[in-house]
């Protein structure tokens, strides 16, 4: 039942970008002001957690951990051919 509630809500919530672009036209300028600063915040979190995870590999690379290209390749392959 749970998962079911679930569900439900999130089929509830998802609405379309030009359904949230209508309604943050609708917006006071103090409230398009927080909106902004709050996304602004959101791609600020993303960036770090994207330096970091970056950082992490490229020291992993650094320590020997890395493939060569040509089984780079062959794994992308292997991939594009199973759809993914």
């Amino acid at each position: 039942m749970r998962v079911a509630r679930r569900r439900q809500l999130r089929y509830n919530l998802v609405v379309s970008v030009a359904e949230i672009k209508q309604q943050v036209a609708e917006l006071s300028p103090t409230e398009r002001f927080e909106l902004s600063a709050f996304l602004t915040e959101l791609d600020e979190q993303q960036e770090a957690e994207f330096r970091k995870t970056a950082d992490r590999r490229m020291q992993e690379m650094d320590a020997g951990k890395k493939i060569s290209a040509e089984k780079f390749e062959r794994r992308h392959r292997a991939l594009q051919q199973r759809g993914r």
